[in-house]
């Protein structure tokens, strides 16, 4: 061995084991609600405090791999504000929409009472395989980093019920307390144990899938589809 190949070997061995002694870091993000504008508290440039009261978040999955996401919520306060400004309702709507996981595109706002109504779309929240479209939002993805725990924050439910559903002809498959196979997947706020934050957290281990109604052997189309998008439950 060359007199300086053996000093760079030691270094290349220290550092080897200096790496898998060192602690693992928790690089996880803060828990993320599933519904952002649902958890709406905003106070606008003229002092009208905006406060989400009950609301409900519905996602349909498209068998072409887009999903729509609609949210209803009621306002606690601050409707009158919202309707009367339409680039005060823009601005709030648009911030507070993203505070929850979806990538939002196309937002679209409108107060109808004290109903503040939120559409808009995700063209990133879905992945398709074997003719199954798979919702991947809620299940956070981990780091890919050696050395590094976490990732994406938990999820919440930030609503007081969250559906999941295909678009007619389709069929959702997955675990939701309110709801299993069939047209939709329901999580609600009711009966839900809560953390110390007072959050309903939503521990979903499977992807839901969107399988076409009537396809072939469906349960073995979503068990591969999830397993290809990196979620083998």
């Amino acid at each position: 061995m060359r007199p300086r190949t053996l000093p760079l070997l030691v270094a290349l061995l220290l550092s080897v084991t200096v790496l898998a002694a060192a602690p693992p870091v928790d690089a996880r993000a803060p828990p993320t609600p599933v519904c952002g504008v649902c958890e709406l508290d905003r106070t606008t440039p003229d002092g009208d405090s905006v406060v989400a009261g009950e609301s409900s978040l519905t996602v349909t999955l498209h068998g072409n791999g887009s999903s729509t996401w609609e949210a209803r919520v009621h306002l606690a306060a601050g409707g009158d504000a919202l309707a009367a400004n339409g680039s005060l309702r823009r601005a709030v709507v648009t911030d507070a929409v993203r505070d929850g996981i979806a990538d939002p595109k196309d937002v679209d706002a409108r107060v109808d009472g004290d109903v503040l109504a939120v559409d808009y779309r995700d063209p990133n929240a879905t992945e398709r395989h074997l003719g199954a479209v798979v919702f991947t939002p809620l299940t956070p993805a981990s780091p890919r980093v050696p050395f590094v725990i976490g990732g994406e924050g938990s999820r919440y439910l930030g609503a007081d019920r969250l559906t999941v559903r295909g678009e007619p002809g389709w069929e959702v498959r997955g675990d939701a307390p309110g709801g299993g196979t069939g047209d939709e997947l329901v999580w609600s706020r009711e009966d839900a144990e809560r953390d110390d934050a007072e959050r309903v957290p939503l521990d979903v281990d499977r992807d839901p899938v969107a399988v076409e109604a009537g396809a072939m052997l469906p349960g073995v189309r979503a068990w591969i589809a999830r397993l290809l998008t990196g979620n083998g439950f």
